[in-house]
């Protein structure tokens, strides 16, 4: 019987260190994802910007120009 009751306990133990490892990893996944996001914000604010600026500005004011010239 004793040992039905440590084997109980080695499965609980491995159980546990498995969830702990699982949590770690997505832990380190989720800062990975945050380090790689702060990284590129500055050059995706950039990009998100210009294109913005192009879609309302630079297009109708060509697109104005030409139906003028029309």
């Amino acid at each position: 019987m004793r040992k039905q009751g440590s084997r109980n306990r080695m499965t609980d133990l491995e159980e546990l260190v498995g969830s702990i490892r699982y949590r770690s990893q997505l832990i380190s996944r989720a800062q990975k994802l945050d380090s790689g996001i702060i990284t590129t914000r500055r050059a995706g604010f950039l990009a998100g910007f210009i294109t913005a600026a192009v879609f309302v500005l630079v297009i109708p004011l060509i697109i104005w120009r030409f139906i003028g010239a029309i």
